[in-house]
């Protein structure tokens, strides 16, 4: 078989299996939002503009927060002695899905939360606060909850980015010239550092805005009701029996897709002009500002700290029969929720494989594709693959929907196992990239001397010498694939329960114990396949 027929039987599953199922998906709802009365239907609609406005709010907010903290910490510690565990404390952040995040966190800050409860016993408060903690009004609950899931996120990118041998060599030397004029670190980072990394933290950037501001499960968790986001409106629509309601939530997700991409084109010619900053640094004169690294440890505690009463709330809430206010601990304990979560274990085993296989035939199709293709078209796929990510998800979902319904998937597990794998391969390809094409490829010259096979080459010494890396891709896989809920909701058309759509549905007012063993569960199952990845990148091979 000659190597361009080679690199077509490699091309041919990504195709099928991802690229078609997502160019499909934009042009069927591209298709279905031509029709004007979805429009008309739309502008009209008397919550509209409060909740477009609560959506940009909310998503601007929480981006702007989170990157502030996410500077402050890195910042602060960026060349201390936690320096070098603050990217693997990050991961294990990364591994709560958001929507169990959101629901662990509206049970912590609730009006009879474990904070109140807490607070209660020390001011001798005999009933519940009637303060309103989530789902207020102005969104600042969905913000808080969007800042701690993406603080963490950012700074692993930023401390990926300063790892990376060329821009950290670059960063020493002006780190090094900037002392030697008298500036202080916070001089250093506020004026050189943080212009160039949001540069070139663009793309990121863009998707975690976009995806506060058309987050779904998140916003039906914790967000405002009256009015809600436009997100959840849209959604609201989208799940609608009448066919003339579909429509105007398509206009929807396309209304909203658009004014994201009109604000992040504005936003980008401001980070653009940010670049002055870099130039006129070296003429100013010296700042003496300084971020101890304290401050940053502080926070870093206190992140932790907020993601651990996360866990232990999901804990004692799984079990927890009777719990008047304002005890620490239940009165009355059972494991009917857990006994109910094991005798009905389908939504479990759902998400599972859903996640699995689609992590599994990510991996698989970026290697062949890495494998195969030449470097300089990686571009190309990379383009599709920020566009999965930064394009809202209502979009895409409804677009598979809309196509999948016409060749007959909704409903069934190979559609919602291609809605699984959009984002999951995104993800997968866009982290595996740049540590594949770094593999020093000395390692196949020594093996083409020594007459070896290119598939012994891959099993025998490549992906051995990989195997964290893969490992780890894999677990991120598993995560993403693990939290979806609008693809799953839509394409499966109800019909296959996953922990996710569980979690949501009893979040709307269900069972309180089954929601906690489900969000706990929802938290475990990338909980355990990161620290699998990791212990076995440690192993020698």
């Amino acid at each position: 078989m000659t190597s361009s027929m080679m690199r077509w039987a490699g091309f041919l599953p990504l195709g099928v299996l991802w690229i078609l199922p997502l160019l499909l998906g934009l042009w069927a709802s591209f298709v279905a939002a031509l029709d004007g009365a979805g429009w008309v239907s739309l502008f009209s609609h008397p919550q509209f503009w409060p909740a477009l406005k609560l959506s940009l709010v909310t998503g601007t907010l929480s981006l702007v927060i989170s990157a502030i903290i996410a500077f402050l910490i890195v910042a602060a510690l960026y060349q201390s002695v936690a320096w070098q565990r603050l990217q693997g404390l990050m991961g294990g952040f990364l591994a709560l899905p958001h929507l169990a995040f959101a629901v662990g966190f509206g049970f912590l800050i609730m009006p009879s939360g474990l904070l109140a409860r807490m607070t209660g016993l020390v001011m001798g408060w005999a009933d519940p606060p009637q303060w309103i903690t989530t789902q207020d009004p102005y969104g600042m609950s969905l913000v808080a909850a969007l800042v701690l899931k993406e603080a963490p996120f950012l700074i692993w990118l930023i401390a990926s980015l300063l790892g990376r041998t060329d821009f950290a060599q670059m960063l020493q030397g002006h780190w090094r010239i900037g002392q030697s004029l008298g500036h202080g670190n916070a001089s250093i980072w506020l004026t050189l550092f943080i212009p160039q990394i949001l540069l070139r933290l663009k793309w990121p950037l863009l998707v975690v805005w976009v995806y506060g501001a058309s987050v779904v499960d998140m916003a039906l968790v914790i967000g405002p009701t009256q009015p809600p986001t436009l997100a959840v409106i849209i959604w609201s629509d989208l799940n609608n029996v009448d066919l003339a309601i579909n429509d105007r939530g398509t206009a929807g997700a396309w209304f909203l897709t658009a004014t994201l991409a009109v604000i992040a084109v504005a936003v980008h010619g401001v980070l653009t002009f940010a670049t002055t900053l870099f130039k006129s640094f070296y003429a100013r004169g010296p700042g003496h500002g300084h971020i101890s690294s304290t401050t940053g440890l502080a926070l870093l505690i206190g992140l932790a700290a907020i993601y651990g009463l996360v866990l232990l709330v999901f804990g004692i809430m799984s079990i927890g029969a009777l719990w008047p206010y304002p005890s620490l601990v239940p009165t009355q304990f059972r494991f009917a929720a857990w006994e109910q979560a094991i005798s009905s274990p389908q939504p479990l085993l759902n998400s599972l494989s859903f996640a699995v296989a689609a992590s599994i035939a990510a991996l698989a199709m970026a290697i062949v594709w890495l494998e195969t293709m030449a470097e300089k078209r990686d571009r190309y796929l990379l383009v599709l693959a920020v566009a999965a990510l930064a394009l809202p998800a209502l979009l895409i979902a409804d677009g598979q929907y809309l196509a999948f319904l016409q060749v007959g998937l909704t409903g069934h597990w190979s559609g919602v196992f291609l809605a699984h794998l959009t984002p999951v391969f995104a993800y997968v390809f866009v982290v595996l990239k740049g540590p594949y094409r770094a593999f020093d490829p000395r390692y196949r010259s020594v093996s083409l001397g020594l007459n070896t096979s290119a598939l012994r080459f891959l099993f025998a010494v490549k992906f051995p010498l990989m195997k964290l890396v893969l490992a780890s891709t894999l677990a991120i896989g598993i995560g993403v694939g693990i939290a979806q809920y609008v693809s799953v909701q839509l394409v499966s058309s109800g019909r296959i329960p996953t922990l996710t759509i569980e979690a949501v549905t009893l979040a709307s007012g269900g069972n309180r114990q089954l929601l906690a063993v489900y969000s706990l569960t929802l938290a475990l199952v990338p909980l355990i396949a990161f620290i699998a990845a990791a212990r076995l990148g440690r192993r020698l091979p």
